[in-house]
């Protein structure tokens, strides 16, 4: 079991030091050598917990998953909950990437979009996430809608793919910025998100 440990933590020591290149320097940076130097270790040991660059980056597009379950998994709507409104509005802002780790994750997703074009196990991971979100979404509005929360306008399958197709242009505006430009508040980002909430809810 210690080996076991062990060896899960220097995954994510790596997959760390990947994102830290990512902030800093983009993509286009990474190497399993640029890695293994950020990571404090040789490029051998490295290769003995990853096969190939890519292998290397679909564990840290795993771990940017994991740490966006976890956020989302913190915001929750119902009875003596956040409204759905403020609800959404939160889960949208965990979409900004206000601070380097989070600004790399995006462009680590980014990337990942790029590879799932010429490699069907990175676009049948992506499809399954998208899957995954659906569903999310579409239990959210279904249950706005019972509540009177949703605009009654809205369709909750067609508002799902409307958040779907805003969650990718978030990640498309934050990552524009060229390499080494400081993480900060995106104004554009913000008034987005404002306005696709505003459009959803109802209006006593």
């Amino acid at each position: 079991m210690p080996r076991s440990v062990d060896k899960d933590a220097r995954r994510r020591a790596v997959a760390n030091a990947l994102f830290r290149i990512v902030a800093r320097e983009g993509l286009s940076a990474v190497s399993m050598r640029t890695v293994a130097h950020e990571a404090g270790l040789s490029l051998g040991a490295v290769q003995r917990y990853f096969r190939s660059k890519e292998e290397m980056l679909r564990f840290a597009l795993d771990q940017a998953v994991a740490k966006a379950r976890e956020r989302m998994s913190q915001i929750a709507v119902g009875p003596d909950r956040l409204s759905f409104a403020e609800g959404l509005r939160q889960a949208l802002l965990t979409f900004l990437p206000e601070d380097e780790r989070r600004l790399a994750e995006a462009r680590i997703w980014v990337a990942f979009y790029a590879e799932a074009t010429v490699h069907p196990a990175f676009a049948q991971a992506l499809h399954e996430l998208d899957t995954e979100a659906r569903d999310n979404l579409r239990r959210l509005l279904a249950y706005a809608r019972s509540t009177g929360e949703l605009a009654p306008d809205q369709d909750p399958h067609a508002a799902a793919e409307l958040l779907l197709a805003l969650f990718d242009g978030l990640l498309w505006m934050a990552v524009r910025q060229p390499p080494g430009t400081p993480p900060e508040p995106q104004h554009a980002a913000r008034a987005a998100i404002e306005a696709a909430v505003t459009a959803l809810t109802a209006r006593g």
